[in-house]
């Protein structure tokens, strides 16, 4: 094997770090590790390259971290997060899939390129920091200057109190952009925005809504100025002054005409006198769009202008870094084929069940299912439409789930689903109604165009008829799956 350098990692208390790794030694991978060895709550565990030479390869030596010239050796990394693949190379991206590890997240292509772009764009949030400095030292000077040149009292205190609100609206807008830094949940970081608007320009009333690309919306995430029923809370992208600003950018309507359609994202449109919007971006793609407006007239200068596009570039920035965080965080609960979460987390939330219905006597129901014959469908068509099969259930065992309700992929093709206060008949139907889906969802075709339908067996059990406990509970439900398969499958059986 080949010589190893530097420290090797081993198991370390997690306190919500994110251990990574990074595939690549190239000239982009030595920033973004000299980046992120900069970022609290995140650490570089190793560094990979065929090359002991490469770049990134000598800086982790000079930063004491892991550095390897063998692939596989980063999925022996204990308590490993994510590896984030730097290397441009194809070989690597192949084999990094071809691993398909459950606990470990990899990112490559558009993914790698988005963790560059946001380090990048924080290294420049922290360059706008310093300037806002050099502008607090520049208007010290100008203050200084102004008391010297002024021979009247009363304009000496007139400029003084000028200066006054504008040293204070910079140490402001300073500690506003600061803030932003140290959130890293979306909702904190746009309830920071709206303070900040209001802050900074005075705002009355102010808004963030974010993009849903889902079905191409936007949703209200934060506000002030008036009451929650006031705003509307999932508006179009082709309506408002929110789905202009999306569209094209920066509007202003200084004085809103009566029955403006532009005012519409409000409840109360007639009581907006004017109103103006703005994008927030992530590189060409806007995540969404801040809002500020009044009852009265007002015509936003030149210079609130350019207080209103600062405050959206900056905010950008954090919201970029929300919502990668959010998305790491869901990846690493998430099974990637299916989308369902993981055998991991499945166990975590039914524990908080199960105590939930102990706490509040609240019954609570288990599924185990198991896609028939999974195995012979496999070695007869392959596993790429084997694959196909599960996303396929996994589709139909969302579209008969609540929102409260929980799914997870527990392993090779079986799910399990957790129903808070759902009684073993209210199970029964749920289970009934992903069976019957299933049969109907013919989405694979054999090797003559023939339609082939996979079924499923199904087993459920209750608490507290079947068992006291999530263990017990996940082994009932077991017991009746494999009984619903001894009985001919493609049923639903109770637990015993």
């Amino acid at each position: 094997m080949e010589e190893r350098t530097g420290p090797i990692p081993g198991a370390a208390t997690r306190s919500g770090r994110i251990d990574i790794a990074i595939a690549g030694g190239g000239l982009r991978a030595t920033s973004v590790l000299r980046l992120l060895n900069d970022i609290e709550n995140l650490s570089v565990l190793a560094v990979y390259d065929p090359s002991r030479s490469a770049p990134a390869m000598r800086l982790a030596n000079d930063l004491g971290v892991f550095a390897t010239t063998e692939l596989t050796e980063l999925y022996q990394i204990p308590e490993l997060d994510l590896i984030l693949d730097l290397s441009d190379d194809s070989a690597v991206q192949d084999a990094l899939s071809e691993e398909k590890l459950s606990n470990i997240v990899i990112v490559t292509g558009s993914g790698a390129e988005l963790v560059w772009d946001l380090l990048i764009a924080k290294k420049r949030s922290e360059e706008q920091e310093k300037i806002f400095v050099e502008l607090q030292v520049a208007y010290d000077k100008i203050r200084s200057h102004e008391r010297r040149l002024q021979s009247s009292k009363e304009a000496l205190e007139k400029a003084n109190e000028e200066l006054e609100s504008r040293l204070a609206e910079i140490f402001f807008t300073h500690e506003f952009f600061k803030a932003l830094t140290t959130f890293s949940t979306i909702g904190d970081v746009t309830s920071l925005i709206v303070d900040g608007a209001n802050g900074i320009l005075g705002a009355e009333i102010s808004a963030v809504y974010l993009f849903d690309h889902h079905d191409w919306t936007l949703r209200l995430h934060a506000s002030q100025g008036r009451s929650d029923d006031v705003f509307v809370q999932v508006v179009p992208v082709s309506s408002t002054i929110l789905g202009a600003a999306f569209r094209e950018g920066f509007v202003q309507q200084s004085d809103v005409q009566p029955g403006s359609e532009l005012a519409t994202w409000s409840t109360r449109p007639h009581e907006i006198r004017s109103q103006a919007a703005v994008p927030l971006r992530s590189g060409d793609s806007v995540i969404g769009v801040l809002l500020i407006a009044s009852a009265t007239f007002r015509d936003l200068t030149h210079a609130e202008r350019d207080r209103l596009q600062v405050i959206a570039n900056q905010s950008s920035l954090a919201l970029q870094n929300a919502l990668l965080h959010e998305e790491l965080a869901r990846l690493s609960v998430t099974d990637r084929l299916t989308d369902l979460y993981n055998h991991g987390h499945v166990h975590q939330r039914l524990d908080e069940e199960m105590e939930r219905c102990v706490r509040f006597d609240h019954q609570m129901s288990l599924i185990m299912l198991d896609i028939d014959n999974f195995k012979q469908f496999n070695d007869h068509y392959g596993h790429p439409k084997g694959d196909l099969v599960l996303k396929s259930l996994s589709l139909v065992i969302h579209e008969n789930l609540r929102e409260v309700d929980i799914a997870a992929r527990y392993g090779g093709e079986e799910f399990v689903i957790v129903l808070p206060e759902t009684d073993l008949a209210g199970a029964v139907a749920v289970a009934e109604r992903i069976r019957a889906g299933m049969a109907r969802n013919v989405q694979i075709t054999g090797d003559e165009g023939e339609p082939v339908i996979q079924t499923i067996s199904l087993g459920v059990a209750s608490y507290p008829v079947h068992a006291t406990s999530g263990a017990a509970l996940i082994e009932a439900a077991d017991q009746a799956m494999y009984r619903a398969k001894r009985a001919g499958k493609n049923q639903v059986v109770v637990a015993s």
